[in-house]
């Protein structure tokens, strides 16, 4: 039977076997899931690979609901766009221990859609989080440069707080599927981000919508947290402005209370051209 994947090997099309439920190609190329409740198609030579400890504040973090406000409008803009008879496919680019997956899966039952959903991701340890929480998810170790899936196979894509860069998100899409991206804001974590910039000032506002989809929502999501310190940081090693604080700053960072600390994203909704 043949499937979506690609093989990551030769980039052949691979089939599933029906007693095994095994993927091979015609190349004799074999992938079988494995027991820690994942696929392992290839293993990225430098993967960013969080300690236990940093997993462990990420996902209670996270479950906390500090990004329920997202969550809801995601419910509200999907409930608007999506057909309430739809059955899709749904793929998160750079899923890590499966946050968003999980919360579009929840997002999806409140809506009564049937979605088959996808999760791709370069840290195993990440991807051992996300199968025990969510072991009914399709989830796959990949590097994320290339990934493994054949042209114009998913219905949704979506990209969580992460730089949209390449082509390999629009080109998993269907024509007229949609693509969901969640962006940072200028003033997003912006008391955090003081640590990091002496000489901080507001930039930017919308993302630049990529070529090849047309604009169907954007919204911009800004609220306040109260956190912590180590919660703080916690939420800045999720985003792409980490790897600028050195150890002194993560030190000031974590000694700090943050009363009031901005949230600002954009969400957009848009659908590939034809």
């Amino acid at each position: 039977m043949k499937s979506h994947y690609l093989c990551p090997l030769c980039q052949a099309p691979m089939n599933v076997h029906q007693d095994s439920q095994g993927l091979h190609c015609a190349n004799k190329h074999h992938f079988d899931k494995g027991a820690q409740g994942y696929w392992v198609f290839s293993q990225p030579k430098k993967p960013h690979i969080d300690s236990r400890q940093l997993m462990r504040a990420k996902h209670f973090l996270l479950e906390s609901g500090i990004f329920t406000p997202v969550i809801e409008a995601l419910q509200r803009q999907l409930g608007d766009l999506l057909p309430s008879d739809a059955r899709l496919s749904h793929l998160d680019i750079d899923s890590g221990e499966g946050y968003y997956l999980r919360s579009l899966d929840g997002v999806f039952k409140a809506l009564g859609l049937a979605v088959e959903q996808t999760g791709v991701a370069e840290a195993d340890n990440a991807l051992f989080v996300a199968a025990k929480a969510q072991p009914e998810a399709c989830l796959i170790q990949s590097q994320l440069k290339t990934l493994p899936f054949a042209d114009d196979c998913f219905d949704l894509v979506s990209l969580f707080d992460k730089p949209l860069k390449g082509k390999e998100p629009l080109r998993l899409l269907k024509p007229g599927g949609t693509f969901v991206w969640l962006s940072p804001g200028p003033r997003h974590l912006w008391q955090i981000r003081e640590f990091i910039y002496p000489n901080l000032t507001e930039k930017g506002g919308e993302p630049q919508q990529p070529k090849g989809v047309s604009l169907v929502a954007s919204e911009r999501i800004s609220y306040s947290l109260a956190l912590s310190g180590e919660q703080a940081l916690t939420l800045l090693e999720m985003t792409p402005f980490a790897w600028r604080a050195n150890d002194k700053i993560k030190r000031q960072i974590a000694q700090q209370n943050f009363e009031s600390l901005q949230i600002d994203l954009y969400l957009t909704l848009a659908t590939k051209d034809a």
